[in-house]
């Protein structure tokens, strides 16, 4: 598969595809279903990228942070250990970011999928194993700390 039938296959799907305009990749869509979250990135970094990087990041809402911070470092490890096999399970990449932190601002989710002989139900495949994922992040983090108040405190972000 190429950009472009990568491009028509999201389309195909009814997601919203969108090129971010501060990229500097060679190819790098945006996508979302009609209500606008969640977002996935598909990206080839080069000109002779032979691999497509397919990526969720999830932001830490501030009220998450603190209440993931407030927890006993035991409970905290436990946590985020959890959710570390839970998407190594998943077969997904991951970084808690920034690197080294007790509590991560965000977390980014990727899975490399090559382009060489990529059908559309591989890309596919890749690309929902990585939604799913970004999901079960947000889905874990606000089953346990609850979901932050739009009205009060924001929504959960993606980058």
């Amino acid at each position: 598969m190429n950009d472009k039938e990568i491009e028509d296959v999201m389309k195909e799907l009814g997601l919203n595809v969108s090129r971010p305009p501060q990229a500097q990749e060679k190819f790098h869509i945006v996508t979302t279903p009609p209500q606008g979250f969640p977002v996935v990135d598909i990206i080839r970094l080069t000109d002779k990228s032979r691999f497509y990087l397919i990526t969720m990041g999830v932001a830490i809402h501030p009220v998450h942070k603190k209440a993931i911070g407030g927890l006993k470092l035991e409970e905290r490890k436990e946590f985020l250990n959890n959710l570390a096999e839970d998407l190594l399970k998943m077969g997904v990449d991951f970084a808690f970011l920034p690197p080294g932190t007790d509590v991560p601002d965000a977390i980014q989710i990727i899975r490399i999928i090559f382009a060489d002989g990529m059908t559309p139900n591989e890309l596919l495949s890749a690309y929902y194993v990585v939604r799913n994922a970004g999901m079960l992040v947000i889905n874990r983090i606000n089953n346990k700390f609850g979901v932050a108040d739009e009205g009060k405190q924001g929504i959960t972000r993606y980058v």
